[in-house]
């Protein structure tokens, strides 16, 4: 698929309570897994759950902004968890080979835990940064059980032809001193290389669809770094016919936390078209519900033009005329100088029959673009009727 080059509009969504009791909606497991504890956060629903793998440096309480709100759309079980060394999660320490603590060593204790907790089936995956890494190698382990995955902002061979190598130099003493303070971050980059050649070894299956999330912001201290990075996203893109991606402009590496409910909205669609899903339409509906509510709350833009105008027509294709209707009535709202949303919307009322509201919208909108050839076509079929 080829990528969609939107650039999104930053969102002041700040302003809208993400918070939830964590008590009472989010249940902590701590397993014993190979010598050594891992704790799985788990929000319980139904259907396929979702799987979502934090970056370096981070542990499984980095998405709780986002999990009510996914949570309520779709329905289903999330789950998150801290990787060895973080959060609540310990390391075997007895085991010093290093090769045992690698991004292998954190995909089998991933999916012994995930084996212990009755979810070892159907998965959806949502990667942010160098948790990208322990998608590829999951889906690539297990084809058949992953139905899609939303990569949010990932490393991609961000670190390959010696970067990772020069990195780990560079923080050599670093890394040595956090072997007693951050155990973690220790284990991490002292086997980055041996990560790096391993995943620059596998690829994600072609069968699993895959929508790439890129920050819009420039990566790293140089613009050799931020090039670098984009670089890395675009190839991906391009190389690989079963994903498609997107630049969230104005948003940083944590991106779902400068525009939440543009993740929130794509790991939903995602879920609603590759999931076994029986209730497809109410995922799209609430979803739309929220982007609706996201928008009046803030007085921002959740969207921009083409992103509401594509979410129009894919559920027109679903034969959800009226919840297209209403997503291209929004579009006028929130974008009344554009001629094309009023060309939009009209489309849409032509095919329900409604040809005078349809006129209405066409000729709003060959009234913004005097040389809107389909408008005046439009306008033409409908005054000979």
């Amino acid at each position: 698929m080829k990528i969609f080059t939107y650039i999104l509009t930053l969102l002041a969504i700040f302003s809208i309570s993400y918070g939830f009791s964590q008590e009472q909606q989010q249940i902590d497991t701590l397993l014993n897994v190979r010598n050594h504890k891992i704790n799985f956060s788990l929000i319980k629903g139904k259907g396929t759950p979702i799987l979502f793998e934090s970056g370096a440096g981070n542990d499984g309480s980095v998405w709780k902004p986002i999990l009510k709100q996914i949570h309520e759309i779709t329905g289903a079980t999330l789950i998150t968890y801290d990787r060895a060394g973080f959060g609540k999660s310990t390391v075997d320490t007895l085991n010093t080979n290093l090769s045992n603590h690698n991004v292998i060593a954190g995909v089998l204790d991933l999916e012994t835990g995930l084996k212990q907790l009755g979810y070892d089936k159907e998965i959806m995956l949502v990667s942010h940064s160098y948790g990208g890494y322990f998608n590829y190698l999951y889906a690539s382990r297990h084809p058949d059980k992953v139905k899609a995955i939303v990569a949010i902002d990932i490393v991609h061979n961000y670190h390959e032809d010696g970067y990772a190598e020069k990195l780990v130099r560079k923080m050599k003493k670093q890394i040595s001193e956090w072997k007693s303070s951050r155990i973690g971050m220790y284990y991490l980059l002292s086997t980055l290389v041996e990560s790096k050649n391993i995943i620059s070894k596998t690829k994600i299956p072609k069968n699993i669809p895959v929508f790439d999330i890129e920050m819009g912001s420039d990566f790293g201290s140089t613009k050799e770094d931020s090039e670098r990075w984009h670089n890395c996203h675009r190839k991906f893109i391009e190389s690989n016919p079963n994903v498609e991606g997107i630049r969230a402009a104005n948003t940083r590496h944590y991106v779902w936390r400068d525009n939440p409910s543009l993740v929130i909205n794509i790991i939903s669609k995602y879920y609603a078209k590759y999931t076994d899903s029986k209730n497809t339409i109410d995922i799209y509906n609430k979803a739309l519900d929220y982007t609706i509510k996201a928008s009046n709350s803030t007085r921002k833009n959740a969207y921009n033009e083409s992103e509401i105008n594509f979410w129009g027509y894919d559920m027109l294709e679903k034969g959800s005329t009226q919840k297209a209707l209403r997503i291209f009535e929004l579009n006028t709202t929130l974008y009344p100088e554009s001629f094309n949303t009023y060309d939009s919307y009209g489309e849409a009322l032509m095919k329900i029959g409604k040809k005078e509201k349809a006129l209405e919208m066409y000729l709003k909108s060959v009234e913004l673009n005097p040389n809107n050839k389909n408008g005046l076509e439009k306008i033409k079929q409908l005054t000979n009727e």
